[in-house]
């Protein structure tokens, strides 16, 4: 087993839930002159005819924002790892455009990465499954555990909310990590020592089914602790190698979802049509509550999602690094 890291860590990225009092705590409002700039950004998108497809090919230099740009992706990088944009005008451009000023922004921070084998770089996060097909959590209405996306950095842009439900919440992974070692220590090897994950149809050209290595769920490189986990992903690999988890592994990983849940440790919210988060995605984890839909297609829940490889690069483990890929974790299958 790899050894685990015994000692707590202190800064602005060991939060807890219960430190905020609201969304205030957390929020950076949109003014004028940064709808100013997005105006400048939108009419030179419409003077090239660029839209989506557009994210990762092309950039746009928001210079009268660049102060508070540069703020916000410190705070993501080196701060508490979370932050909530405020006053998207999101009724004021066509949602094509939206997405593309959502990337152009985003790229700021890192550059937007493949989310599937369709190649999409922006993603739409929807209650839309596919029959016959394994469906992914953003495709669903169904309640999601907290889990890791893809790459450094995980953006969702609100668009239009459920009719009830569908709130996001969020934990540091550096105060689950301290909770557990002040509580469970004996718990922490297992989670370092990682795991076997499930593709679940979505492996790159040439990799198996299941990852052929472990995925440590906490590593430490260089100093900086780093989580990844989808429960889901470990235990259909489990399932599909005819395998079960030891009594240990199986006690770390259930604990590890608990403390990550927990009422003292996640911060609740509810994205409303206009806000969007952004996260740190190896120190914060992130779930959803089960929603229920409006029956008009035009009202049905909408988020866009980035992916995004930030520009200074965390040092993290190699396995990390292998599973997370080059490009997004679906490279391999775009042309």
């Amino acid at each position: 087993m790899v050894a685990a890291l015994r000692r707590p860590i202190e800064g602005p990225a060991a939060w807890k839930g219960s430190d905020f009092k609201s969304k205030d705590d957390v929020a950076f409002d949109l003014g004028p002159r940064h709808v100013a700039a997005f105006d400048a950004a939108i009419l030179e998108a419409r003077r090239q005819g660029l839209g989506i497809p557009a994210i990762g090919a092309s950039r746009y230099d928001f210079a009268t924002i660049g102060e508070d740009i540069d703020a916000l992706k410190r705070e993501l990088l080196h701060g508490r790892g979370i932050v909530l944009l405020r006053g998207w005008p999101v009724e004021k451009y066509s949602l094509d455009e939206i997405g593309l000023l959502y990337g152009w922004l985003g790229q700021h921070f890192g550059k937007p990465v493949i989310q599937s084998g369709k190649g999409d770089r922006l993603g739409f996060v929807a209650d839309i499954p596919q029959p016959g097909k394994i469906n992914r959590g953003y495709r669903s209405s169904a309640e999601l555990k907290m889990h890791t996306d893809s790459d450094d950095i995980v953006g969702l842009l609100c668009m239009r909310k459920a009719r009830t439900g569908g709130l996001s919440r969020v934990s540091s992974a550096i105060s689950v990590y301290n909770e557990i070692l002040a509580t469970k220590p004996h718990l922490l090897e297992p989670l370092f020592d990682g795991f076997r994950v499930h593709w679940n149809g979505e492996e790159a050209p040439g990799e198996p089914p299941i990852t052929e290595y472990r995925v440590p769920v906490l590593s430490e490189t260089q100093g900086c602790l780093s989580v990844c986990f989808g429960y889901k992903y470990i235990e259909d690999a489990f399932e599909a190698l005819g395998e079960t988890p030891s009594a240990l592994e199986a006690e770390a990983l259930a604990y590890f979802n608990e403390v990550a849940g927990r009422a003292d440790i996640a911060f609740e919210f509810q994205l409303e049509p206009g806000e969007c988060s952004f996260i740190n995605n190896y120190t914060t984890l992130h779930s959803r509550t089960a929603f229920e839909d409006w029956p008009e297609e035009n009202r049905r829940r909408l988020l866009l999602r980035l992916w995004l490889k930030a520009h200074d690069a965390r040092p993290i483990h190699a396995n990390l690094r292998r599973y997370y890929g080059v490009d997004g974790m679906y490279a391999e299958q775009v042309a």
